[in-house]
């Protein structure tokens, strides 16, 4: 596996198991990495200060989402963007790769139903997911339903779209004029 990691992605801390631990992975008090979980900090770090949710290195200028149909549309995310190379890693290595993207049953965690949700996040998970390329984001600030908020990014117009599907990148859609 070491030997297809991007250098990047290589650099990143392993878990025992030796699964890289991104930027954003939330770390238990016990010190082990839950991968289905964030840490809303380093998120909100990574969105603000742009960068990658993956390795945490500053984004270049294009920069990837990786969302579903909700995403899409609105032009918001929960999940900060990625380098493009680490993106197109996480949706096309099933080992290595994004776990949640990957495996149909994957779930977000959360910890109580009296958590407070972003009202962008989609209640259920996406069928299909989308990797998307964007010249830049801007961190905007989202009100809960408690009364708090948080911070999401909004992404500019996309400049392409490929479909992720069973690990694949299909129906690659560029959508700037040549």
């Amino acid at each position: 596996m070491a030997a297809q990691l991007p250098p990047q992605i290589a650099a990143l801390p392993k878990d025992r198991h030796g699964y890289p631990i991104t930027f954003v992975t939330s770390i238990g008090d016990d010190g082990i990495p839950d991968f289905s979980d964030l840490d809303g900090s380093r998120r909100a770090k990574a969105i603000i200060e742009q960068l990658c949710g993956i390795c945490g290195r500053p984004l270049h200028l294009v920069r990837a989402v990786i969302g579903g149909p909700q995403v899409v549309e609105s032009h918001l995310t929960v999940d900060p963007p990625m380098c493009v190379e680490c993106a197109v890693f996480a949706a096309t290595h099933p080992v290595a790769g994004c776990p949640f993207l990957l495996s149909p049953n994957a779930r977000y965690r959360k910890i109580s139903a009296d958590e407070p949700t972003s009202p962008l996040i989609a209640e259920e998970r996406a069928s299909t997911f989308f990797l998307a390329r964007t010249f830049a984001h801007d961190p905007v600030r989202v009100r809960l339903s408690d009364g708090s908020e948080d911070v999401m990014a909004l992404c500019a117009r996309w400049t392409s779209l490929e479909r992720i599907s069973g690990g694949e990148l299909i129906d690659a859609r560029h959508l700037i004029s040549r």
